[in-house]
């Protein structure tokens, strides 16, 4: 529940991809592949949930 002090050097970089792809600036990466990568650092403790949920709804956009 009070989840949102973590920290992840990750979520920015797969914002920032998946934003690149929502903009049709990335054509190559495989969204369902990081989309996984997000579910395991989720499910790890290495993403707070509305870190998880703002990726997670970028990658429903895309799916």
């Amino acid at each position: 529940m009070y989840d949102s002090h973590i920290h992840c050097e990750e979520y920015k970089d797969f914002k920032n991809t998946l934003i690149d792809v929502l903009n049709g600036d990335d054509t190559t990466t495989d969204v369902e592949a990081l989309s996984e990568e997000i579910q395991e650092l989720y499910n790890c403790g290495k993403l707070s949930s509305s870190q998880y949920d703002d990726l997670m709804s970028l990658v429903q956009d895309l799916l």
